[in-house]
Order: structure tokens, then C-alpha cells, then sequence
């Protein structure tokens, strides 16, 4: 079934190429793909396995290291709950946790506006969260704390080497957080408890009775490798068959996405730079990160920037895929792309800011002068 699933993904690209050609009795003149999260895998797959499916390709927030993802979730998920229950954290200090990170690192880039502009930059030491007396909503028990450093680490094997990446800090709390994603209503009732016991059951082990809170987390790493790494895994570097028949590939992630770690991206797109140079890389890849933005749409951040299936881009907006085509049909490589944050997140309700994405490795600065909610008074700069 699994195989089935890629397989059918390619098939459709053919069938939908042949009925357009059935129909209109000419061949459809460029093709795209754009998705997010598991569709991000999806599309970073087309694009290494089937290149000639589609011409411009939109990868948001890809979960494309699926067996890593999962297995360092194992070890995250033991850390928090399976081997000390006290270091769990419930979802009601997430709003201390994020004042916290924000009063460490949010005016760091020169505007204080409950956006970490640039989370690689951010030093947050969480211990100033440590209880000092009575545990309360506003502080973190020893356990708990450790609990945190190893979220913003990132799961790791016995050896200390790490399986997947940590998640940033500055967004932890409201309803598309940490919650839902990662602390839930209690030990084991968040997506990420779910989707890694599921898998490892059902799809790697094969086993109803596996025990993620007992689990060896380095046979888990090896045997979901073993067994579906070259099904569901989208991490091959070498997109030279797709560059070669003229492909474009947008990629872009939100710093704040509680669900995929945004250095997961970070560190696809350096895999390809390193696979096929850096200026080979520029005339067909780019990498936008997102201030603010969680998984895939929401979070504190401009977050609306004319991907398709957002309503942003039912309008004229410029945006990243409005890019994409520009790129593909008339050659005009992206440059910077304006992101809107509605009040919200409503386009009803009004504009609340605008700011720049820049092209990795560039960061939006402020110029130091004008409406620190207009991106005209910003600009694109090396880190």
C-alpha cells in the first residue's frame, strides 16, 4: 500500500497530461505541484523520482526525512514523559515558556514585535525559568526544564548523535503551537505521540503491542531505515535530472512549525548546495523562511504570501508562487517576497504588518527608520 501511495502520486501527473491533451488536443504548457507538510514530501519526491512530471515545484515545510522525523519524536516523547513523569509539560506554561524566549531574543533584530526574526541568532537559556519556590504555570521544575532544552535540541540516539532536529523557540503557545502538535491535553494526547506510535506499529514493526515509551530508540532508527526509508523518505540531493529539463523548485518553512523542525529544510537544501554547487543550486532552487509562521499558515507571523490554496492568492497579491511562475516561464529568478499578516488572519479584518521573506541565507533587517509594520522600510541582508 505504501509503495502504491508514490506511485499513484506519478500516475496522476500522466492521467491529468492526458486528458488535458484529450481535451484541448495540445499538451498542457507548463505543470505544477504545490503542497505543504506531507505534501512537501510529495513534492520533493516528484521532483527526485519524477522529474518530468511537473516544471515548477512549491515544497512547504517538507516532512521528507519521514524515518528520522519519527524515530527522534521516539526519543523526544521518552524524555518528556516515558522515563520521568514529572518532566512533563503541560500545555499551560506554554505562554511562560514563550515570554521567556521572546524577552531573550525578540528585539534582537532591532524591533520588538513578538516575532524572533532570525532563531539561529537566538541564545535563550530556558533556565531562567527554573522554579525558585512552589511549582506554578509561571515556572519549570527541574525535570521539566530538561524537558524544554531537549525540545529546542532535538531527539538524539544513544551515542549522542542527532536523529532529527530540535524545534525553535518564540511561538510555543496559542491553539496552533506546541499543544496540539507536541504537549497535548496530557502525556501522549498530541499528534506527534500519535503519529510516531502508529507508524512504528503498524508500518515499521508490525507490532499493535509496541510500546513507544519503552522502545530502544536506536533499533527504531535503524529498522524504520531499513524497512521504508527508500518508500517514504524524499532526501536524495541530486536534482540533476530535474535542473536538466528546466525544473524551478521553490522551498519554503515557517521558523515556528511545532510539527517539522525548520532546520529539517535548512539542512535539505544545504544537502543539494553541497550535491551540486552553489551556483548550480541558484539557477533552479530556493529556500524562503518564515518569521513567525507555524506549520504551513498560521502563527504570530506574516504567514500570507500567495501560495496557492491560501487566500492570498484568490487576489493580485505577489507572491511565492506567483514567483515560481515567473522563474519557469520568463526567467526572472525571485528575489524578495512580501508576506502579509492580517489581523486575525482574517483579510477582512485588515492588515496588521508586512514584511519581506528573503532568499536563504538572507534575513529581512530593519533600516532603522519608518513603520516597523511595512516591509518597504526593510531589507534583505546576509545574517
Amino acid at each position: 500500500m505504501i509503495d502504491f501511495g508514490y506511485r499513484a502520486l506519478h500516475a496522476t501527473a500522466e492521467n491529468a497530461k492526458a486528458l488535458i491533451q484529450a481535451f484541448y488536443s495540445s499538451p498542457a504548457r507548463h505543470s505544477y505541484f504545490d503542497s505543504c507538510s506531507d505534501g512537501g514530501r510529495e513534492a520533493l519526491m516528484e521532483a527526485q523520482r519524477f522529474p518530468e512530471d511537473f516544471d515548477g515545484i512549491l515544497a512547504g515545510a517538507p516532512a521528507n526525512f519521514w524515518t528520522h522525523m519519527l524515530a527522534g519524536a521516539v526519543e523526544i516523547i521518552q524524555s518528556m514523559y516515558g522515563k520521568d513523569p514529572s518532566a512533563y509539560i503541560p500545555s499551560t506554561k506554554l505562554p511562560a515558556i514563550q515570554t521567556a524566549a521572546l524577552a531573550a531574543c525578540d528585539a534582537q533584530d532591532g524591533v520588538k514585535d513578538g516575532i524572533i526574526n532570525d532563531p539561529l541568532q537566538c541564545h535563550f537559556d530556558p533556565s531562567v525559568l527554573l522554579c525558585k519556590g512552589k511549582d506554578s504555570r509561571d515556572c519549570l521544575t527541574a525535570p521539566q526544564l530538561s524537558t524544554l532544552k531537549k525540545l529546542y535540541a532535538g531527539g538524539q540516539d544513544s551515542h549522542g548523535k542527532q536523529i532529527f532536529p530540535g524545534y525553535m523557540p518564540g511561538a510555543e503557545d496559542g491553539p496552533s503551537g506546541w499543544a496540539p502538535w507536541i504537549t497535548g491535553t496530557g502525556p501522549g494526547k498530541a499528534s506527534g505521540p500519535v503519529y510516531a506510535e502508529n507508524y512504528f506499529r503498524y508500518m515499521v514493526f508490525h507490532d499493535p503491542a509496541w510500546n513507544l515509551l519503552s522502545a530502544n530508540v536506536d533499533t527504531a532508527e535503524t529498522m524504520a531505515d531499513e524497512k521504508t526509508a527508500s518508500i517514504l523518505n524524499s532526501t536524495d540531493p541530486d536534482l540533476s535530472r530535474f535542473k536538466g529539463r528546466g525544473g524551478k523548485l521553490i522551498l519554503y518553512h515557517g521558523w515556528s512549525d511545532p510539527a517539522i523542525s525548520p532546520i529539517n529544510t535548512i539542512n535539505y537544501y544545504k544537502t543539494v548546495v553541497a550535491k551540486m554547487g552553489q551556483e548550480n543550486s541558484d539557477s533552479f532552487v530556493r529556500l524562503y523562511m518564515v518569521p513567525g509562521m507555524q506549520h504551513c499558515f498560521p502563527g504570530p507571523g506574516p504567514n500570507w504570501f500567495g501560495q496557492t490554496g491560501h487566500p492570498s492568492a484568490k487576489g493580485k497579491a505577489y507572491g511565492v508562487f506567483n514567483a515560481l511562475e515567473e522563474w519557469l516561464e520568463n526567467g526572472a529568478a525571485p528575489g524578495d517576497i512580501i508576506a502579509t499578516k492580517y489581523l486575525d488572519d482574517d483579510p477582512a479584518k485588515g492588515v496588521q504588518m508586512t514584511r519581506p521573506l528573503c532568499a536563504y541565507p538572507q534575513i529581512a533587517k530593519y533600516k532603522g527608520a519608518g513603520d516597523t509594520n511595512d516591509a518597504a522600510n526593510f531589507v534583505c541582508r546576509a545574517p
